[in-house]
């Protein structure tokens, strides 16, 4: 594997996609007491489930997710969770575990999307239709963080917190999703170098699933540009220069860029807005920019090509201005790499084929600072996130929670 370390952004050149297999190295006593801790049984499924009911009802929309990281921080409490708090920028965090070796980290997002906007009291509906679900965020992440309840549970029993040769912090995150921008793991990442920790190892769970494992982080940079003018009457003044016209070229020029076959880097006109009137000029008028892949370096080159076009199409009688919406940093780990090695052995165990996937979370951030990270999702199935009618059915739920509980045990008690 070669990689390189470009403004602070570690990024592993030519991924492959693919799991491969590798011995495991677990010795028989650790595969043992794994296989008896990790087993979930149809009454700690259950359980599960009513939390991420539970928790789904809380609104918890990106940037106000107070109420639900109280219900969080309630729920690690009483499953035995050390220090439990809430850090500066309303993360939950604890840990257990008081073993001297470096920490595993596990983050799951409180934050949730909600395209109708959250419901005014805060409460939200989750209906019932046999063996589905539906609310918004009842999957993703509402799934993840009753994962986490399970987990904390597990983690916390004497038999299990003895033998633990790593603390595992468990970190439920603000502000994963879309404009947030991944502030929570941000925080708490920044705050972990301050202290001279460097974790061991990271895993995000987000939402439902049982077989992906995520570790080819897709970065992203998220901008809008806007022009301003004198505007004018469209005939009085037919010869003034025309904010949306700088931009229609523009969007024809961003259109060429990037390359959504190979996804090293992709890039899209995702908003636009601009004019006051029929007959009028426009004063003002702006085009929002979604640029995502994977590969550190790309993204860094499109970007820089993006803001040569602004300069360059943009006339002296108008002004341009650029702001930043989002930076998510890529980064990838190689299909060989240990920690992509015990996911697969974890998914391999409960009987499901390994899939290599590309994603953003929380573990871009760990990822791009050269800590080992991974996303994986917490059981079952489900569709239609960040929609109002997203859904999720819990009928192989058992599955992806118990992968969940191998891998971080064998991590947590391995060297």
């Amino acid at each position: 594997m070669r990689a390189v370390r470009r403004e602070g952004m570690l990024m592993v050149l030519r991924p492959r996609v693919g799991l491969r297999s590798s011995p495991s190295t677990n010795n028989k006593w650790t595969t043992t007491w794994v296989n008896t801790y990790a087993a979930v049984t149809s009454t700690q499924q259950t359980w599960a489930l009513e939390q991420q009911v539970s928790l789904a009802a809380v609104a918890a929309p990106t940037g106000n997710e107070g109420p639900r990281a109280r219900a969080m921080q309630q729920g690690l409490q009483q499953a035995g969770a050390r220090a439990c708090h809430l850090d500066a920028v309303g993360n939950v965090c604890a840990s257990f575990g008081e073993g001297k070796d470096a920490p595993l980290v596990c983050l799951a997002h409180l934050d949730t999307v909600y395209d109708a906007g959250p419901p005014q009291d805060g409460v939200v509906a989750v209906h019932r239709h046999a063996t589905r679900l539906r609310a918004p965020g009842i999957g993703d992440n509402s799934r993840g963080l009753a994962a986490m309840l399970l987990l904390a549970r597990v983690l916390g029993l004497p038999d299990v917190r003895t033998q633990l040769r790593r603390p595992v912090h468990l970190v439920a995150t603000v502000s994963e999703e879309g404009e947030g921008n991944l502030r929570g793991a941000r925080a708490w990442f920044d705050a972990a170098e301050q202290r001279g920790v460097v974790p061991y190892a990271a895993v995000a769970i987000d939402g439902p699933g049982d077989e992906s494992i995520v570790h080819h982080a897709v970065g992203s940079h998220r901008l809008r540009v806007t022009v301003h003018g004198d505007g004018g009457h469209s005939w009085v003044h037919a010869d003034a220069a025309n904010p949306i016209h700088v931009l229609g070229e523009f969007i024809a020029r961003v259109s060429r860029l990037g390359d959504a076959r190979r996804r090293d880097a992709v890039v899209h006109i995702t908003r636009m807005q601009g004019g006051e009137s029929l007959t009028g000029i426009p004063q003002r008028a702006w085009v929002d920019v979604d640029l995502r892949g994977t590969s550190a370096a790309r993204i860094d080159a499109v970007r820089r090509e993006l803001m040569r076009l602004v300069q360059q199409l943009t006339p002296p009688t108008l002004r341009a201005e650029v702001t930043i919406h989002g930076d998510r940093p890529a980064g990838s780990l190689d299909d060989a790499h240990p920690l992509v090695d015990a996911a697969r052995r974890a998914t391999e165990a409960v009987g499901v084929t390994p899939r290599s996937a590309s994603a953003s979370t929380d573990a871009n951030i760990p990822l791009s600072r050269g800590i080992p990270a991974i996303a994986i999702g917490a059981g079952g199935c489900g569709g239609g996130a960040h929609t109002s009618e997203e859904w999720y059915d819990d009928t192989t739920g058992a599955r992806g929670l118990t992968r969940l509980l191998r891998l971080v045990l064998d991590l947590a008690v391995t060297a």
